[in-house]
């Protein structure tokens, strides 16, 4: 038997607990229907990557999902949890017209919700019987597993993706996750989430040992395993009351993309950079910088920067005043420089700092110039932006 997110052949038993149900979260329509003996649950962890999981091979997932359906608007907890993912999904990446796949989207209440923000919403679902309540709700739905074959029956590539308590059921994620990236953009988003192994050790909970549950996953695991499969992890929480480990991810589009990706935009960066700072040359124009910490120095010294292209360098720390940059040996001086040599644009380097500058600059200082910003590329921040931006 091999670890399912690392492949390790290097797995032991961790323990058994014996006369467990057959299934625990599909109940039987009749008292002999197949599934409803008992079964020896033994729980397996790899010392390499530690997952702890159950052995897949006994498993009959296909036959179990066909027909599996959960609910989750029946309890205020669920529907609070999903809630809030939701209006989190909109607030970081603004889903209004975008297109998002549910893999396994149970009666479609999540679906609905994010339809509800705006977004279209698709899912790959297995069950005929939660694809017709999803639709009835408005998902579109795909009445398929997600496998190798995906793209011969879901020909979209989506925006962004959701998987709920789905992965920790599923036997094999790394292929799981694999065809999961044959239907999503480069650079596609997601949100996943699995019952937290952590919680259940915590709370001694052996009653979330479910026979049915292939992995047990802790963030490590979690993180391990999508990582693995191209998608780079950017937030890691906990919900519905620690419940749930789920994640936030962005998919790279293939192996290394993301790192690929940055040097070709790095030399884009510059190339911008350099052609943002000569048409301000030709113009007879000024510029300066606000922010002579770290990046500063590094985006001024690897653009090639230098006295001819920026005429000083603005920094609120005393300590810093009369010094210059590595690099670029570019001058800082006192805030109090900008109405003294005035300049016709200001560069901020501090991104997530730069609407407190912006208003300080213009509030403070008088400053009427333009303000350029560096993310995600060099550009001047729009007048109607910075309108709204000093209204705040």
């Amino acid at each position: 038997m091999k670890c399912i997110v690392c492949g390790s052949t290097n797995v032991s038993e961790a323990f058994v607990l014996k006369n467990g149900p057959r299934y625990a979260q599909k109940l039987l329509s009749a008292q002999d229907e197949k599934g409803g003996g008992h079964y020896d649950v033994t729980l397996y962890k790899c010392p390499d990557c530690g997952m702890v999981q159950i052995d897949p091979a006994g498993l009959e997932h296909d036959e179990y999902f066909e027909d599996y359906l959960m609910s989750r608007s029946c309890t205020e907890l669920y529907v609070q949890y999903d809630t809030e993912l939701a209006e989190t999904l909109q607030a970081k990446y603004g889903i209004a017209g975008k297109t998002i796949v549910e893999i396994g989207c149970g009666d479609g209440f999540f679906g609905e919700l994010l339809i509800q923000r705006g977004a279209r919403v698709s899912a790959v679902e297995p069950s005929a019987t939660a694809c017709a309540l999803a639709e009835k709700r408005g998902v579109k739905c795909y009445n398929t597993f997600l496998d190798e074959n995906i793209t011969g029956q879901v020909s979209e590539r989506f925006d962004g993706f959701v998987t709920k308590q789905v992965m920790d059921l599923v036997k094999d994620p790394n292929t799981f996750l694999a065809s999961l990236g044959k239907i999503l953009k480069p650079g596609a988003w997601g949100l996943i989430d699995v019952p937290s192994w952590t919680k259940t050790l915590l709370d001694k909970r052996y009653y979330d040992v479910l026979p049915d549950r292939v992995g047990y996953y802790t963030a490590k695991t979690l993180v391990e395993v999508m990582e693995r499969n191209n998608f780079h992890v950017t937030e890691v929480f906990h919900g519905a009351e620690g419940e749930y480990v789920g994640a936030y991810v962005v998919y790279e589009g293939e192996k290394d993309g993301l790192l690929k990706g940055f040097k070709h935009e790095f030399e884009t960066f510059n190339r911008e950079f350099g052609a943002l700072m000569e048409s301000y040359r030709k113009a007879g124009k000024k510029v300066a910088a606000w922010g002579a910490g770290a990046k500063g120095v590094t985006i001024f010294s690897f653009a090639g920067m230098d006295s001819g292209s920026i005429a000083y360098v603005v920094d609120k720390d005393n300590f810093k005043w009369n010094k210059y940059l590595p690099g670029s040996r570019l001058k800082v001086v006192a805030p109090d420089t900008v109405a003294e040599q005035p300049v016709d644009a200001m560069i901020i380097t501090g991104v997530m700092f730069y609407k407190e500058i912006t208003r300080q600059l213009v509030r403070d200082y008088g400053f009427s110039g333009d303000i350029i910003l560096l993310s995600p590329m060099p550009h001047v921040l729009p007048q109607d932006e910075l309108k709204r931006l000093l209204a705040s």
